[in-house]
């Protein structure tokens, strides 16, 4: 049987169902904040975008552009499900005060349009006329201050029912141009579905020609070939400048936490593909943990590398210091960044399928002096 050397992107599971691999942003308190947030993360994922369709190619570059769209597309739904939910809050609210200043409206109505009809009965010699009679019995001054008071009343009711009216014709404009830009929102949120299931179909029908394809498989692992040697060439260059160790790394072997639930579906070691037979070396561990699950990082350290590899999507790399490093790959979404210091069991990412050939998973590596070793001997056993 052929061996290949690949990294640890096995090709050797039926492809899973494939989901969004950016993960929806935390709620907040502050829509706004949160759309500025999103804003900033759709327009730094264009430029990424459009550097790798300049640099990408081959079977690899086509899924990482694949998987860059996609997680375009679906930063930009969220954006747009922010702006629906604000929207139909101010659709709500502006209902809600039509509905209020329609029933002020209508109470005032039977007596607006009473006087009205009195006004117009009397005209205006009997208007003078009930302002100089007496009232009930008094003199015509009584009168006089009498029909002054329903005069004011009237200004008053009448005034109010022209500046409710007002207000009425000016929220129902409002209303009916939310109306319209609620509209438009729904629209882009069905557009925005429409790009995601596209290129979740575009991304599964190179997933299946891969894994079909004899001629499609070997180019993979060509590919991936190279993309194993990518990597070790950045853990070389980031254990050049090695992270000053807080604890003794090497004394605390055996007493690792887990980087992320699920099952290993495939160890340290070799796997070898169900169709095609070859022999797959596989430096790390692959993790079946849940789509969206988070990822710890196993011991105290800082952060060497946080950004996309190419063959292994989102990857996470953490210094420990004394020549050992481990390597978080294929994630959905990275919640550190390069420089920074993290401890123990602290969270560096969400799972997802970055990069990956087989669906949503992790792939754990951890390094000693720059070469691949078997994690689960400093691993706690489970």
């Amino acid at each position: 049987m052929p061996t290949r050397r690949v990294p640890g992107v096995a090709l050797v599971a039926a492809i899973g169902t494939l989901t969004a691999i950016a993960a929806p942003p935390a709620p907040s308190p502050d829509p706004q904040h949160r759309l500025s947030g999103l804003t900033r993360d759709i327009a730094r994922l264009r430029a990424e975008r459009q550097e790798l369709e300049s640099k990408e190619n081959g079977l690899l570059g086509d899924l990482a552009k694949l998987d860059a769209a996609l997680t375009l597309a679906t930063a930009q739904r969220h954006a747009v499900d922010v702006r629906l939910t604000e929207a139909r809050s101010r659709r709500d609210a502006l209902n809600g005060d039509l509905a209020a200043l329609a029933a002020v409206q209508k109470s005032r109505a039977p007596y607006v349009a009473a006087r009205l009809r009195e006004i117009y009965k009397r005209g205006p010699q009997g208007l003078l006329a009930q302002a100089v009679s007496p009232v009930k019995g008094g003199d015509a001054t009584e009168g006089l201050r009498y029909a002054s008071y329903l005069a004011r009343r009237d200004a008053t009711q009448f005034s109010a029912w022209r500046d409710t009216g007002r207000r009425l014709a000016a929220e129902r404009l409002e209303a009916s141009g939310q109306a319209k830009h609620l509209e438009a929102l729904e629209q882009d949120a069905s557009r925005a579905e429409s790009e995601i299931a596209a290129t979740q179909r575009e991304r599964s029908d190179l997933l299946g020609r891969i894994r079909g394809d004899r001629e499609q498989h070997d180019r993979a692992l060509s590919e991936l070939e190279a993309a194993a040697s990518g990597l070790g060439k950045v853990v070389d260059a980031l254990g050049a400048s090695p992270a000053p160790p807080a604890l003794d790394v090497r004394s605390f072997r055996g007493l690792f936490d887990w980087p992320a639930p699920g099952p290993v579906s495939s160890g340290f070691g070799r796997t070898v593909h169900p169709k095609f037979l070859t022999i797959v070396p596989h430096p790390g561990l692959d993790i079946d943990a849940p789509d969206g699950a988070p990822f710890r990082t196993v011991f105290d350290g800082t952060v060497a590398y946080a950004a996309t590899l190419h063959g292994y999507g989102l990857t996470a790399i953490v210094d420990h210091g004394n020549g050992i490093l481990t390597v978080y790959a294929h994630a959905g979404v990275l919640l550190v960044e390069a420089g920074q210091t993290v401890q123990r069991g602290q969270e560096l990412g969400r799972v997802g399928e970055s990069g990956s050939l087989r669906g949503p998973y992790l792939y754990f590596e951890l390094r000693d002096g720059g070469k691949p070793v078997d994690p689960i001997p400093w691993l706690r056993r489970r």
